[in-house]
């Protein structure tokens, strides 16, 4: 390294990081106006590192009220190795650290990644969700799909948003909720402060049905102008299920994204709705935005493509879903690939995965189609641990006109070697992923790999992930189940992160 090159302080901004997060219902006079959640929440977040060198690793914790939120030294001043080392932070062993929600920010001296993890932990009935860390933030965001007691198939829905502030001090953020204007649901404005660094949490079910009616669904867009914030969605339904996905920051905005992994009413009841938002400055005409999905090759009945596009007008702000839980004329049964969806105008776009008949839902965010960036880093990886925790990861290849070669290297987490397990780093490829084509390597099974992707990997590893394409820019999206039969929500999605 040149001796004269200072060295850039990387901050990531982790929002809801929580340790026994009581979301406690309202009760009194008017009941019924409960919070989005009764569980009591925890949470644990992972980090990797980018650089070649150890990193030396500082974060900082606030809870939601602003005030300084103390932690154990070893989960607030820590070291991690160079080139994909990993560690992993769990605020429910902290034993400084007392009940309440708030955020964390992390520090480093090389660059970083990260993912936090949401739970409600035994021995309540699990709930689950996952988003990626922030490294970059914006004065607005976006969120597509935002509801309010809303009844259905899994039972009532209700949003919350999370907005941190990662400013030196309080300010104001405005929540504009924007209703699908087909379905007749009514805008509303809410204000909320949140003091610097801190995370403001609103939830919907405590709005007041005056301001946002039962049944209300629609989209969002969360502001403060010249200020920079970070925002998350989660979205619970019934007791246990939680779909958690972060917001679009506005210079996001595109005319093609790309979905690693879409299923249509598989076998096991698996469906993934697409939604996007508009947010091209005009209405967006019938027609005008694409949804054209390439089967995975791994299947061989059912069309080769798939090509719908919106049956409706979508006005700017506005949100449409494709969903092919309902959507049975368009979508085949039992079908899995990969999607791109293209659009005449900007919009942004996220993706629902839910297991029909079970609590099993989660959510991940769509990925930009014009991205150039062949390389993708998965922060956390499992398979078949004691514990029945294990992940998939979906990479798809976003040329559409060539074939990708792309090399898997896996790197041992350092609490995996501390504990027994081998330091060797395990490789898996080149493999060759068709244009707009996609590939999985499944942790939940004995054989991770595919036939044309194979991987040799004992049961009970655990690390990150590196995937680098030596020809097209590639995407990715890791999914974290648990293989062992219980009930309640125990899926997680999140996108991964990608490099040049």
């Amino acid at each position: 390294m040149d001796p004269q090159r200072k060295v850039t302080i990387m901050r990531v901004s982790i929002l809801a990081l929580c340790l026994t997060c009581l979301c406690l219902f309202s009760v009194g006079d008017n009941p019924v106006d409960a919070a989005s959640t009764a569980k009591t929440l925890s949470t644990n977040f992972t980090l990797v590192n980018l650089g070649t060198s150890t990193a030396t690793v500082a974060i900082q914790y606030i809870k939601d009220d602003g005030t300084a939120w103390s932690a154990d030294a070893v989960n607030t001043s820590l070291s991690i190795a160079g080139n994909g080392g990993q560690a992993i932070i769990r605020q429910y062993t902290d034993a400084t650290m007392t009940s309440g929600k708030g955020a964390a920010t992390v520090s480093s001296d090389q660059p970083l990644v990260g993912q936090a993890q949401i739970l409600a932990r035994s021995p309540q009935v699990p709930t689950s969700g996952a988003y990626s860390a922030f490294t970059q933030t914006s004065d607005t965001f976006y969120l597509p799909l935002l509801q309010r007691k809303q009844t259905g198939s899994s039972g009532m829905s209700s949003s919350q948003v999370m907005v941190q502030n990662v400013g030196a001090s309080s300010i104001s953020v405005n929540i504009q909720l924007i209703g699908d204007p087909g379905a007749g649901k009514p805008n509303y404005l809410k204000v909320v402060s949140v003091p610097a660094g801190a995370t403001s949490y609103y939830d919907l079910d405590d709005e007041s049905s005056a301001n946002v009616p039962d049944g209300w669904y629609g989209g969002a867009m969360v502001s403060s102008t010249g200020n920079q914030i970070a925002v998350v969605a989660n979205l619970f339904t019934g007791a246990n299920t939680l779909k958690t996905y972060n917001g679009f920051p506005a210079s996001v905005a595109g005319t093609s994204w790309v979905v690693p992994l879409f299923t249509s009413r598989l076998a096991n009841g698996l469906s993934t709705p697409v939604s996007f938002q508009n947010l091209s400055g005009g209405s967006l005409a019938i027609g005008a935005v694409s949804l054209q999905c390439i089967r995975d090759p791994a299947i061989a009945t059912g069309p080769a493509t798939i090509t719908v596009t919106n049956s409706a007008a979508v006005p700017n702000n506005g949100s449409f879903h494709f969903n092919p839980v309902s959507d049975t004329v368009n979508f085949p049964t039992d079908w899995y690939g990969a999607c791109r969806l293209t659009s005449s105008g900007n919009v942004v776009s996220f993706v629902q995965i839910r297991k029909l008949l079970t609590d099993n839902a989660s959510a991940y965010e769509a990925i930009s189609g014009t991205s150039t960036d062949k390389t993708v880093l998965v922060p956390l990886v499992s398979k078949r641990l004691g514990t029945g925790f294990a992940s998939g990861v979906t990479i798809q290849n976003l040329s559409t006109s060539s074939a990708a070669s792309v090399t898997f290297t896996y790197t041992p987490s350092a609490a995996y070697v501390t504990g027994g397990g081998s330091s060797s780093i395990i490789t898996a490829g080149p493999c060759s992923i068709p244009a707009s084509g996609s590939v999985i390597h499944n942790h939940r099974l004995s054989n991770a790999g595919t036939a044309t992707c194979p991987l040799t990997m004992p049961d009970g590893w655990y690390g990150s992930l590196q995937v680098v394409s030596t020809n097209q820019p590639i995407a990715g999206i890791v999914q974290l189940t648990n293989i062992n039969t219980q009930p309640g929500d125990t899926y997680m999605a999140l996108t991964a992160f990608n490099q040049p």
